[in-house]
């Protein structure tokens, strides 16, 4: 097994951002054996011959080095770019490669995953059965973007670490197959959150780089061509979020509006809609931002948290009856409500009943498409160049065997695409 804490040449927790115009800037994150150096990357687009050599700053520096960050900035969009970053004085990691955003105008068929509850590969406890297996299909697979809902480590329970930054450099390690060639943006969830789990956001936060947002970054949002994504710091097991968060988010989501951005795709870690038995729904979550969504016309919202794989039909009138608009299991018209999908595990099995989530009832409730809680599981966010959103979830018991499709479905493009 890969042992993820040592330091790895030239790639040590090397992860790429979207901080700024996700089109034309790329944000590079990696630690420094050396932190007297000068943070140094070289980088041109894939195929070129000459290296353009750009310096950046320490984003932060402790016992063990130096955090480098380095921004790309009047990158082309929608452009494959190779890049190195250096450790020390003339040692040069080996080359990786990303591409840009898409510009805002205009449809642009892109792929973007989403993962959550990951935890970290190599547990005692064998938990993380799934974790780098994960890792691998969403790598092979080379996204634009990464989104990962929440729950990166399991500290509390993962007892190789004495210290809570040696499971977040170990995090970071484990995913470089991945974020070194797509932003890897967070979305936070209890186990970085509460205290009772031993976990603080704020060596968190001094790692991810994303946009401002509120909060201190705690919530967050960004565009990605037409596509505006609005990560919500959701992870009370039972509260609403606070009335503070709430007017941000909604007045994010006017703004993107209000600019002609038809996607708007709220993440956040807790779930809404969820049977299973280790995280039962946030009702007050449900009855707090279902009416939100509905009257803004969100269309998808992406959750974790319970582990689980559940996708609801488009709803109306939540929570008050939980309408279905239509009984199609694989395409969504504009106008049908609000689908809320829980994508979970990403990894790591529950250290409640030391396996997937159990459901509640045998027969799924009536606004439940989609169900399944034998896979470790990722989606692929398909969208078209006219416009469609195609999403595919994917699972994998971490055995090595083929990945399975759990749960395929299209939402048509907005009205007017």
């Amino acid at each position: 097994m890969t042992d993820f804490s040592q330091h790895v040449h030239g790639s040590d927790q090397l992860h790429l951002a979207w901080v700024y115009d996700t089109a034309t800037t790329m944000t590079v994150i990696w630690r420094n054996c050396e932190p007297s150096s000068i943070p140094t990357l070289a980088y041109r687009a894939a195929g070129d011959g000459e290296w353009i050599t750009i310096q950046g700053a320490h984003r932060m520096t402790d016992d063990r080095g130096a955090l480098e960050e380095v921004t790309l900035s009047g990158l082309a969009p929608s452009t494959r770019y190779a890049y190195r970053v250096r450790c020390g004085e003339g040692n040069w990691g080996e080359v990786h490669e990303f591409t840009t955003g898409p510009e805002r105008d205009g449809y642009a068929a892109m792929d973007i995953a989403y993962v959550s509850d990951t935890g970290l590969v190599g547990r005692a406890d064998g938990l993380s059965d799934g974790t780098a297996q994960v890792i691998q299909e969403i790598a092979r697979h080379d996204p634009l973007l990464v989104l990962h809902g929440g729950d990166f480590a399991y500290f509390d329970t993962d007892r190789r670490f004495q210290w809570l930054e040696e499971a977040i450099d170990y995090f970071f390690n484990q995913m470089v197959p991945v974020a070194s060639q797509a932003p890897m943006m967070p979305t936070y969830g209890n186990h970085e959150l509460m205290y009772v789990l031993q976990e603080r956001f704020e060596p968190w936060a001094e790692r991810f780089a994303t946009p401002e947002g509120s909060e201190g970054r705690l919530n967050y949002s960004y565009d990605v061509g037409q596509v505006h994504f609005v990560s919500i710091c959701a992870f009370e097991f039972d509260d609403p979020l606070p009335e503070e968060r709430l007017a941000w988010v909604v007045d994010d989501i006017k703004k993107a509006q209000a600019a002609g951005r038809p996607w708007i795709i709220p993440v956040l870690h807790v779930a809404p809609f969820a049977e299973g038995q280790n995280h039962p729904s946030n009702l007050a979550l449900r009855a707090q931002l279902g009416p939100v969504f509905e009257e803004l016309g969100i269309r998808l919202v992406l959750t974790s948290h319970d582990q689980s794989y559940e996708r609801t039909f488009p709803l109306v009138d939540v929570p008050t009856a939980n309408t279905p608009t239509s009984s199609s299991l694989d395409e969504y018209h504009p106008g049908d409500g609000t689908l809320w999908i829980k994508v979970s595990p990403g990894g790591k099995r529950s250290n409640i009943n030391k396996s997937f989530s159990v459901f509640a009832t045998e027969e799924a409730p009536h606004w439940t498409a989609v169900r399944s809680n034998t896979f470790h599981c990722f989606a692929l966010l398909h969208f078209g160049d006219q416009g469609d959103l195609e999403v595919e979830v994917l699972g994998v018991t971490g055995d090595g065997s083929e990945p399975v499709q759990v749960d395929r479905f299209r939402l048509l493009a907005p009205a007017g695409a």
